[in-house]
């Protein structure tokens, strides 16, 4: 019987000298665009105009605004260990790699598989979502009817020529999109200040207190914030392609959630005063939706619901770009390790761009979106609602497993003695995830916005996708033993 290797260690791989075609561009993308992409993941708009009415009313009401500085803590407890552990892996792999090193090849590959359903269903539920609100806008402006699934094919095809165009292009991209409709959100929030009909001295504190934030539906309001933030666990992705990785990544976490977090809570409270903290509940329910278009029309007029309309369609579509890139770069880097086919391992000869794997990656959303397209089945009801809600209870089970590793982690190697950055700080980034975790699959039809025997469905593949990975990384132990052990050896690591 043969011996199994040995526990994989973060160590350098080959040169890119030894391996021209299976090395992405180093050195193409600073702190900055690595927090352009991980904000653009979180697509700021869409969560205000989106997720806001959703946490008003189904969850914890005018405590919006606490409830996202509550999770932003959480997510900056479980950063502290995660970029602990990016300072000793700078590969592509991210969540892979991490729950490989911690957790044994057969889990790192299962949370692999995890990520890539997760982010897949992310994005294409983000399609869906971009048909609907495409779709609705040029009817109503330019009274053209075309199908939904157009615009998002179109969306499609973009996306691919940005993931084939190397990292660095797409960040220049998102750059300007993310800078837009986070100018649109400060402009909402200046005019609150300066128009809201109750006065600034007036504004009350009370969405902040514990009492408020910790009322009502807690958790659906806890699930929907930190499905807010999902992307922002992505910079580890571009540890390969990052100028000085063992910085510019942590730097980049830490900046994304502190920003996400504060910039999403002052948005709420400034909203929940304007509509008054008595009467706040009240309009959510009763504008639903429309509640931000509300808000914006009372305060700025109606020029702002246009230009709402126009920048979610480019929010939703900075993060399909970010969502197509962490997709590619998890292929990529199981390709090049030879647990996928080894042509997903293959960079543009010029581009040094994960090209094959964004080819695969969009052949994949786009089947499923035809099929959603052939059975006639609602771009937003449907598609939207059903899978970004089974992508991010994906994500928030796969950050939890990965808190779990990097504590494991750390607890095997002698490479980081910081207590607090690998002992206290993972333990509590655990024990904050675990009751989000919790309420996400209590609430589950909630956050699909389904029941039954489709919520049953759409879990089990999650659950499937993790187990499947499981299964093959046992199986791969036993009859390839050369490729499992080569995993993490040869990710692309660097000094």
């Amino acid at each position: 019987m043969t011996a199994p290797p040995p526990a994989p260690t973060a160590v350098s791989g080959p040169s890119r000298a030894d391996r021209p075609l299976t090395g992405l561009k180093q050195n193409s993308i600073g702190a900055a665009g690595i927090v352009f992409f991980i904000i653009a993941a979180a697509a700021p708009l869409t969560v205000v105009i989106a997720l806001f009415p959703v946490i008003v009313n189904a969850g914890n009401g005018i405590g919006i605004a606490g409830a996202f500085l509550a999770v932003a803590l959480v997510l900056l407890l479980f950063s502290v260990g995660y970029v602990a552990m990016s300072r000793h892996v700078t590969n592509a792999g991210a969540f892979y790699s991490y729950v490989t090193l911690g957790l044994g090849r057969p889990l790192g590959l299962g949370s692999a598989s995890l990520a890539i359903f997760g982010y897949n269903a992310i994005q294409l539920g983000l399609y869906g979502g971009i048909g609907y609100y495409a779709h609705e806008l040029v009817l109503d402006e330019l009274h053209i009817d075309l199908p939904w699934w157009v615009f998002a094919f179109m969306a499609l095809a973009a996306c691919l020529a940005l993931g084939l165009n190397r990292v660095h292009a797409g960040a220049v991209f998102l750059g300007v999109l993310l800078t837009l409709e986070t100018a649109v959100i400060g402009v909402l929030d200046v005019a609150i200040l300066v128009n809201s009909r109750t006065p600034v001295s007036d504004f009350s504190f009370e969405p902040f207190a514990p009492s408020t934030v910790f009322a009502g539906s807690v958790g659906v309001a806890l699930m929907f914030a930190h499905a807010s933030f999902i992307g922002f666990e992505g910079s580890a992705i571009y540890g390969e392609e990052a100028r000085d990785p063992k910085r510019t990544v942590p730097r980049a976490t830490y900046i994304a959630v502190v920003f996400m977090g504060v910039f999403y809570a002052i948005t709420a409270w400034l909203m929940v005063n304007s509509l008054g903290v008595d009467n706040a509940v009240h309009v959510a329910n009763k504008e639903s939706g429309d509640l931000v278009f509300a808000v914006s029309g009372s305060v700025l007029g109606g020029w702002a619901t246009l230009a709402f309309r126009v920048l979610i369609i480019s929010s939703m579509f900075a993060a399909i770009v970010t969502f197509h890139n962490n997709v590619a770069r998890y292929l990529f880097s199981l390709g090049r390790q030879g647990a996928l086919p080894t042509a997903l391992g293959r960079c543009h000869p010029t581009k040094h761009s994960p090209s094959a794997a964004c080819v695969v990656q969009t052949v994949m959303v786009g089947l499923v979106v035809a099929l959603f397209a052939a059975f006639g089945l609602d771009s937003y009801t449907a598609l939207f609602t059903w899978m970004t809600g089974i992508g991010a209870m994906s994500i928030i089970l796969l950050q939890f497993i990965a808190s779990v590793a990097v504590f494991v982690f750390f607890r095997r190697s002698t490479l980081d003695k910081r207590v607090w950055n690998t002992v206290t700080a993972p333990l509590l980034g655990i024990a904050g995830l675990l009751p989000i975790l919790y309420y996400a699959l209590d609430g589950v039809d909630v956050l699909l916005g389904t029941d039954g025997w489709l919520a049953v469905l759409l879990v089990g593949l999650m659950v499937l996708s993790l187990l499947g990975g499981t299964v093959w990384g046992l199986g791969a132990r036993r009859w390839k033993p050369a490729m499992y052990a080569r995993l993490m050896t040869e990710v692309g690591d660097r000094d």
